[in-house]
Order: C-alpha cells, then sequence, then structure tokens
C-alpha cells in the first residue's frame, strides 16, 4: 500500500502540449516521403528544386521526434528511483516488439522471396541497423537513447544548474560537428574513402549525432514552467524567428542550387549545419503554439479539442510504423490513374492525404484490437480507459494523468 501511495505521489501532471507535437511530426514525416517519392511527377528542373524546397523545409522532423523523446522520458523518469528492468519491460512491449515485428514484416515485403536461413539473417541485420524500410531509424534511435537514459538522467542531474551554458556548448558542437560532417564526410577528404562510406552511409541512426536535440528536450522537461512562460511572454519575437529561419533556410537552398551548383542530394541533406539553426527555431515555433493551445482550458482543466489530439498523439507510433506500406501501394496503384492534367500540387497532396490518413484509420482500428494494439505500441484501447476514469476535480485528474501516459508516450 505504501509504494502505491509513494508512486501516486511520484506521478507528474499530463503534459498536454506534446499531444498535437506527436501526430503532427508523425504526419510531417510522412510528408517527407511523400514529397520526396513523388519527385517523379514533376518534368521540369524548376518543379523539382521548387517541391524538394518543401522537403527541406520538412526536414526538421527527426530534430523534433528527439526533442520530443527526451522531454517525455526525463519528465516521466527525472528525481525519481530507475528500475532498468522494469522500464524495459515496459519498453520491450511497447517499443522494441513493434519494432522488431515490423522490421520482419518490410524485410518479407521488401525483398525477393528468400530461403528461411537467408531472410533469418537478413531479418536480424535490419532490425539491428533500421534497414527494413526508410522510416524505422526513427524508432532505432529511440531504442538507443533508452539504452543511455540512465546515464542521461545522471548527466542533467549535475549540469541542471547551468542550463544555458551547457546548451550554448551543445549547440556549438553540433554546428561545428554538422560542418565537418557536410564538407568532409558527404563531401570531401573523407568521402571516397571506404571506412567513412561505411559511417556516413549509418550515420543518421545514431544518437550521439542528435545529442543538441535530446539535451534540449531533457532541459525543456526540467524547466518546463519557465520555458512556457518565456515563449508565451515573447510569442511574436518567436514567430519571427521561425519565419525568419525558414526563409534563411531556403535562400541558403537556392543559393546551393542556382550559384554553388550543388548536387541536389547534397543540397538537400538533413546532416548540413543550416539545419542546426532551422531545426531549433522550428521546435521554438511549435512549442510556443501549443502552448497557446494548452494554456486555454475548459471547466475540467483540459484544453479545447484535447480527446482528439490525445487519440491522434496515441497513434502517432502507429502512423510512423505503417504508413511506408501504405505509400508504396498508393504510388503503385492509385497515383498512376491520377489524370496527368491535374497539377503535380494536387497529386502530391492527394496522396498525402491517402497515406497519412489510412495510417491513421489503421492504427486506431488496430489500437482496439486485442494482440493487434501492442504493434502500434499501445495496450488495447478499452482496457487502457477503464484505468483511467476520471476523478473529481481537473487538479487531481492531471495528477492521476501522469506516469503511465507519459511513459507509453515515449513517441
Amino acid at each position: 500500500m505504501e509504494d502505491v501511495v509513494r508512486e501516486q505521489q511520484q506521478r507528474r501532471a499530463h503534459i498536454y502540449e506534446l499531444d498535437p507535437l506527436r501526430i503532427c511530426t508523425a504526419l510531417c514525416v510522412v510528408g517527407v516521403h511523400v514529397l520526396s517519392f513523388t519527385l517523379f511527377l514533376n518534368h521540369t528542373d524548376i518543379g523539382t528544386q521548387i517541391q524538394n524546397a518543401f522537403v527541406v523545409a520538412l526536414h526538421f522532423t527527426r530534430e523534433v521526434f528527439m526533442f520530443v523523446t527526451a522531454f517525455a522520458m526525463v519528465y516521466v523518469y527525472y528525481g525519481r528511483p530507475f528500475n532498468f528492468k522494469r522500464f524495459w519491460t515496459k519498453r520491450g512491449i511497447g517499443v522494441l516488439i513493434p519494432y522488431a515485428i515490423w522490421s520482419i514484416i518490410y524485410t518479407w515485403v521488401n525483398n525477393p522471396p528468400l530461403p528461411a536461413g537467408t531472410f533469418t539473417k537478413t531479418a536480424l541485420l535490419d532490425i539491428l541497423t533500421g534497414n527494413a524500410s526508410y522510416q524505422l531509424y526513427y524508432i532505432l534511435l529511440t531504442l538507443q537513447f533508452y539504452l543511455i537514459l540512465p546515464l542521461f538522467l545522471l548527466f542533467l542531474k549535475q549540469v541542471k544548474n547551468r542550463p544555458w551554458i551547457v546548451l550554448s556548448i551543445s549547440f556549438v558542437f553540433q554546428v561545428v560537428f554538422m560542418y565537418l560532417d557536410y564538407h568532409l564526410l558527404q563531401k570531401g577528404s573523407l568521402a571516397s574513402s571506404g571506412f567513412w562510406q561505411f559511417i556516413a552511409q549509418y550515420q543518421n541512426r545514431f544518437v550521439l549525432v542528435y545529442q543538441l536535440y535530446f539535451i534540449l528536450g531533457g532541459l525543456t522537461a526540467l524547466y518546463l514552467q519557465q520555458v512556457r512562460a518565456f515563449l508565451l511572454r515573447h510569442g511574436r519575437a518567436v514567430v519571427c524567428l521561425t519565419l525568419f529561419a525558414l526563409a534563411g533556410l531556403w535562400i541558403h537552398y537556392v543559393l546551393q542550387m542556382r550559384i554553388y551548383q550543388e548536387p541536389m542530394d547534397y543540397a538537400t541533406s538533413v546532416l548540413q549545419p543550416a539545419m542546426v539553426f532551422y531545426s531549433t527555431a522550428v521546435i521554438a515555433g511549435f512549442f510556443w503554439l501549443v502552448s497557446r493551445w494548452a494554456k486555454r482550458v475548459d471547466a475540467d482543466g483540459r484544453p479545447k479539442g484535447y480527446r482528439i489530439w490525445h487519440l491522434l498523439s496515441d497513434v502517432s507510433f502507429g502512423v510512423y510504423l505503417i504508413h511506408a506500406l501504405l505509400l508504396t501501394a498508393t504510388l503503385k496503384w492509385v497515383v498512376p490513374s491520377m489524370p496527368e492534367a491535374w497539377p503535380v500540387a494536387i497529386r502530391v497532396v492527394l496522396t498525402w492525404l491517402i497515406t497519412a490518413g489510412g495510417a491513421t484509420a489503421i492504427s486506431i482500428v488496430m489500437m482496439h484490437i486485442p494482440v493487434l494494439s501492442r504493434l502500434v505500441g499501445r495496450a488495447q484501447i478499452a482496457r487502457r480507459s477503464s484505468t483511467s476514469t476520471p476523478q473529481a476535480s481537473p487538479k487531481a485528474e492531471q495528477d492521476i494523468a501522469a506516469e503511465a501516459k507519459q511513459a507509453q508516450h515515449a513517441l
């Protein structure tokens, strides 16, 4: 009984801001992939370049993903005894098992028929590397972060009183790292080396490559009230900064394409110095936006539209996992049937709507089906809802929302 009381006392209030952040990030990931795989619809260089400009603008997704992941984990586990075995029991059921199963599914779908032994070796290698499908490295990065989470929590404990110094050092290190990576590893003296080519192939799925966004997410969780107040107080400046960062990113992209004549894949690379400034500004802009939304609550103490955002947040993990299958099917069966007279923009938007909407709908359905709900990282929703009955007051309701929901919402 004492353990139960202690656990309830340690629970935190639900962070409503994370719900729209999760699903919006997932839908933007779908947008990146739709834009990238529909480039063939353009028959002119200028059309391709314009579409790739939108790809570049959506390249904040993995940084926001890392920020949200670190925020959720630090918010739930910082300052509490960390039981590694219990943590990985939850993570194994909620993340690792779905990741492994979907990796096997994608290995089967994306390869020609293979002998049993070869298929097993390929599937195991794909699970280790995230190669089964192009979106699964997101989940692989999450699992890596879970492995270092106890050390990360200890790190935050040591530096929590010097947040600006830590963030400044982390930011400078991220920019310098991206500069060296972009100019030496992706294109330069190291690009032709066999060893460094191997590093370049897998660097986007190594957790320390994104250290700034994990640290930013962790410190934001520790100083949540101060961050909220600052963003809400300086909302106009935050919006201007975000728009200025987008304009700067596009100007940089135009210079790369038109002046420096850089190859398209190099100009649209996610791992380049400009993305550090841009993605940081986008994180600030998004968090300001969701903080404004969360600030306006109803009589129950919840923001307007909370239920739909919370449901969509629940299915965001499923959207990551499922959408590649739907996009492949849409590109094969639906896009060719669209009239060529339709503008490319219309066909691209329809492809996104079909893919994103389909992945969301399927994930919602799967959440209500025993066993299948685990494939989207959730317990069966009916059973979960019975354990989270609203309490008599908004404050009590928020307090009880804490650990069970936040721990399940790492993504």
